[in-house]
């Protein structure tokens, strides 16, 4: 059950930090500012987050012997035309440059982010709760911060996931064939992955607490401010 708690905690995190960005720029429109005003505000909010995103590809490319060239930690305009359905612009928050990878490398590379973001919270989620019994209010205070951007950071961009698509395409296909054959694979009970998993639920837990937090805050401003005009 714990793999499953991961699972729907990632899919709800991923679903809070997108009505986060969509509240936030409703907030910024009614107060006069434009969609450059979001994407630079929202930028510098999660620079913290976008370089450990960034740095996690580079390093991995750098294990894995792949080339790697410009990196970019600011926000990118891929497309000066605006998206008729959408009406919002192509934007990139960071970038690494890579040669074309062959599948295991675009899978480690692909995922680095979410591997080393993954660590970092369970680290900090520990570190939380020793900050809190502390009761060191500027400590909790960064460690709740950096929490929040690495959670809302570490998910793969869809280049990323093209990039693991061919080996995790290869597993579910060796997965399926083992199965078929009737072989079975059963992890202990006592086993790490475990504590792993049930650490990894309650980091998720708390980001998406945190999420639906400023989701509250900033719908609260939002329908103030309609209501005054």
């Amino acid at each position: 059950m714990s793999f499953l708690y991961v699972i729907i905690g990632l899919f709800a995190l991923y679903l809070t930090n997108r009505r986060m960005t969509l509240e936030l720029s409703r907030l910024i429109h009614r107060l006069g500012g434009n969609q450059n005003v979001v994407i630079w505000i929202w930028s510098i909010i999660f620079l913290p987050g976008t370089i450990i995103h960034e740095i996690s590809h580079f390093l991995a490319a750098a294990v894995t012997n792949a080339r790697t060239g410009k990196v970019e930690i600011l926000p990118e305009f891929i497309e000066d035309i605006l998206d008729e359905e959408e009406g919002e612009r192509n934007v990139r928050l960071g970038s690494v440059q890579v040669q074309r990878l062959n599948p295991l490398q675009g899978f480690l590379v692909g995922m680095a982010p979410f591997i080393s973001g993954s660590i970092l919270l369970v680290w900090l989620a520990s570190l939380m709760r020793v900050g809190y019994l502390s009761g060191s209010f500027y400590s909790l205070a960064l460690q709740t911060y950096l929490f929040f951007v690495i959670s809302n950071s570490f998910f793969p961009s869809w280049t990323d996931i093209k990039q693991t698509l061919p080996l995790i395409t290869l597993a579910i296909i060796v997965v399926l064939i083992t199965w078929f054959f009737g072989f079975q694979f059963t992890v202990n009970s006592l086993s790490p992955i475990w504590e792993i998993l049930d650490a990894m639920t309650k980091a998720i837990l708390i980001s998406n607490l945190l999420n639906l937090v400023i989701v509250g805050a900033l719908s609260l401003l939002n329908i103030k401010r309609h209501q005054r005009y």
